[in-house]
């Protein structure tokens, strides 16, 4: 396909600011200050001109970390990082308008690959069969071609290959599969000289070189898998001061690693958000308040903020690393048959409680407290609540606004009923309703409220179907089954006041049934 060229003409020569990244072009008047994006972009070669009035014969240049600095003159050249530097003489280099130019048209037939052009794995390329399926998704796991990105799934997509041409289809992944930059609904045909796109890597399709090996791929082989890149697995960049670990959970807004601090050695939960956000200089602003805000509050059953920032990987927040298990690990070997205990849920309520009794103290509301949002400590079966105020750090954003569909799908059983409606007054005592409906779920394996349907939870909230916990496993003491029902009442009022008066109930159950609590 033809090839285009983007120029971009500076007017303020005192403040400019041009970046590329993953296909991005971003615009503006200094590092703080964007002033507009251009994404998706098949970027095959990046070209800037500074013109310049200079008597010097040589321009200095600054390397960090470099005692001996290099100088540039006219006619001559040198690299710097990844670019190449050349200084004209007295005559103009050549507009860039001048240098556009037609790619060769392609055959039409031959062997077929996916060539990576921007992405972890750039410059590797995959042989397709001449026919079969083929998956893409992440490097270690059970997809053919394998790739070494944070934001792609374990399978993405699929690929069906015969000599009449290739369908993608999407398997997996809140970001979908794109092609040429637009996102497919089901299936759609992949042309070659097509751009594939998930996660972060770009995979061009194109033709492979006569001599090249062709991959066992087809009906009958398996294709081309990931120990067959050419080069081992790269390993993470840093983040910040950070090391990255192994892959710890991934949810809607991000990927969490398990991380280390290069100078300190603290092990930490790093939380990196995907790519996109922020989109705007707002939402930055927005995200530094909330997370300044919850910084403030301090609390042993409370997950401890380590730090957050922004780097070229995108944002990121850094809290206390917690040994364990999230509570909705626990709901789900329940549900899989596993015995329940209903005494662990107790001690989990009691440790939310204390939680929230701080937070309320500060006027601070959690607004998201799910099973996943819930951390149990291995050694000592402490609870530490996480993601403090970044639900709404991300409110309002591009990201939020591309993910909230399903993320609230999957969080709505585990909300208050007044949280489902917009414009509904939400106070502290929508995370009460949560601290029951998390005891719930530890009991049961289940949600208070379930659904096939947005609008069918939303109206089962509402109605407060709730079947008691004492009925779903009998060993459920009267008086705990009583405090989640209360926690679980469909109207304010009829709730727990304060997480005090919770506490107050919580402690002679306690103490009747001899459950630590720390």
């Amino acid at each position: 396909m033809p090839t285009r060229t983007l120029v971009i003409d500076g007017t303020d020569l005192h403040h400019f600011l041009l970046a590329v990244e993953s296909g991005t072009v971003r615009l503006g008047d200094g590092p703080a200050h964007t002033a507009g994006l251009i994404r998706d972009l098949r970027v095959v070669r990046v070209r800037c001109e500074i013109e310049f009035d200079d008597d010097r014969g040589e321009v200095p240049i600054d390397e960090p970390g470099v005692l001996v600095k290099r100088a540039l003159g006219p006619g001559g050249s040198l690299r710097v990082g990844s670019s190449s530097l050349s200084m004209a003489g007295t005559a103009l280099v050549p507009a860039l308008a001048e240098e556009t130019e037609v790619a060769p048209a392609l055959p039409a037939a031959g062997p077929r690959r996916l060539k990576v052009i921007d992405g972890g794995d750039q410059g590797h390329a995959f042989r397709l069969p001449d026919s079969g399926t083929v998956t893409v998704g992440k490097s270690g796991g059970s997809a053919d071609v394998g790739l070494h990105d944070l934001y792609v799934s374990r399978v993405h997509c699929s690929l069906e290959v015969s000599p009449a041409g290739i369908v993608v289809t999407h398997v997996e992944g809140i970001a979908g599969t794109l092609i040429d930059g637009k996102k497919i609904n089901g299936s759609q045909e992949l042309k070659r000289g097509s751009v594939l796109r998930v996660g972060n890597s770009h995979l061009r399709l194109e033709l492979a070189a006569a001599d090249e090996p062709p991959a066992e791929g087809s009906k009958h082989h398996k294709p081309v898998r990931a120990e067959a890149v050419k080069e081992a697995a790269p390993e993470l960049p840093p983040v910040g001061h950070y090391k990255l670990g192994r892959s710890l959970s991934r949810g809607f807004t991000g990927e969490v690693f398990e991380a280390t601090h290069d100078t300190t050695g603290q092990t930490v939960a790093l939380k990196l958000l995907a790519a996109e956000f922020p989109a705007a200089p707002a939402e930055l602003e927005a995200f530094a308040r909330e997370l300044k805000a919850a910084q403030a509050v301090k609390h042993p059953n409370l997950i401890a903020l380590a730090g957050a920032g922004r780097t070229p990987a995108g944002c990121w927040v850094a809290r206390e690393y917690v040994p364990g298990e999230s509570a909705a690990a626990v709901a789900a070997r329940v549900a899989a048959g596993d015995k329940p205990s209903w005494t662990r849920a107790a001690r989990v309520a009691v440790h939310l409680g204390r939680a929230l009794e701080a937070l309320h103290r500060h006027h601070v509301v959690h607004g998201n407290i799910t099973p996943a949002n819930v951390l149990l400590r291995a050694d000592d079966h402490a609870t530490k609540l996480t993601d403090l105020r970044l639900h709404q750090a991300l409110a309002g954003s591009a990201l939020h606004k591309r993910v909230q569909a399903a993320k609230l799908l999957a969080e709505l059983p585990y909300m208050a009923p007044e949280q489902a409606d917009a414009g509904a007054f939400v106070d502290e005592s929508a995370d009460l309703y949560a601290v029951g409906a998390v005891a719930y779920a530890l009991i049961t394996g289940r949600p208070p409220v379930g659904g096939a349907t947005h609008a069918e939870v939303v109206s089962n909230l509402h109605a407060g179907r709730v079947t008691r916990p004492g009925l779903v496993y009998k060993k459920v003491p009267a008086a705990f089954d009583a405090v989640v029902m209360k926690l679980l009442a469909v109207h304010q009022e009829d709730r727990y006041a304060t997480a005090a008066q919770l506490l107050a109930d919580l402690a002679p159950i306690a103490e009747e049934h001899d459950i630590k609590l720390g």
